[in-house]
């Protein structure tokens, strides 16, 4: 009867995918404002991708899991455009003193804004 492997030799599991919506990359400046600070505090991030449920945001402020925000896209000078409401669910350090922070919006986007956002990247400078 051949042996089964040891616990050490036994492979791991394969991570699934468990993402319910597709992401797009957009690398668009944005601004962030938590609920807790005043509405001049905003503070400038960097969205590296974005889906139906949420977003990447990349950042030197670090926002905790759990702190709702919302974030916009600086246009035409201070105007801004298609605020969001999103709440972050975990966050990672990043090089750089940076910080990595997926979020989750809420309410969850439609496809009309979710391309809104979309189209405002690729009109970037």
């Amino acid at each position: 009867m051949p042996k089964s492997p040891g616990p050490g030799l036994a492979r791991p599991p394969v991570k699934s995918e468990r993402r319910i919506w597709k992401r797009f990359p957009i690398y668009t400046e944005v601004w962030c404002q938590p609920k807790t600070k005043g509405p001049e505090e905003k503070l400038p991030a960097l969205v590296l991708n974005i889906s139906r449920g949420g977003l990447k945001l990349v950042s030197a402020h670090k926002l905790d899991a759990g702190t709702l925000f919302r974030i916009g896209k600086a246009n035409n000078g201070n105007r801004s455009t298609a605020a969001l409401s999103a709440r972050v669910v975990h966050v990672a350090p990043e090089n750089g003193n940076m910080w990595s922070m997926g979020c989750a919006f809420t309410p969850k986007l439609d496809e009309d804004r979710l391309q809104e956002w979309i189209a405002l990247a690729d009109k970037e400078p």
